[in-house]
């Protein structure tokens, strides 16, 4: 039996805490089952753009999953361009005035708020 070379307990928590099978969570980060499995085990050491997908695929931070700190909040934001309104409106940013620029960061701090509060 192999000696686990790096254990991430963070990965079969957070898996388990949004209920997914370890075969479903792989599906999720775009990697073969046997190569999630050996992760989990800490069978294998994932490379810094292995982690940082997990990561994002369960919604926290590369440092919260490799136990450097103990908040789980992620730190950055993936954006699915693929959403056609929130893409228009990052493409034409650029191209708003500062008073336009300051009502969007506004409305996305609102948002951010209600969505913490659960009103979204």
């Amino acid at each position: 039996m192999r000696k686990p070379v790096l254990s991430y307990p963070r990965l079969k928590e957070l898996r388990e805490q949004k209920g997914w099978s370890k075969n479903y969570a792989a599906e999720e980060m775009g990697i073969a089952q046997s190569v999630y499995l050996r992760y989990e085990s800490g069978e294998s050491k994932p490379s810094y753009s292995a982690i940082r997908n997990m990561a994002l695929t369960l919604g926290t931070s590369v440092e919260y999953l490799t136990n450097k700190v103990d908040d789980p909040s992620p730190r950055e934001v993936v954006i699915n361009l693929r959403d056609s309104k929130l893409s228009q409106i990052i493409e034409s940013y650029p191209s708003l005035d500062q008073k336009e620029k300051e009502l969007l960061y506004k409305y996305a701090v609102k948002l951010s708020k209600s969505k913490d509060e659960g009103n979204i």
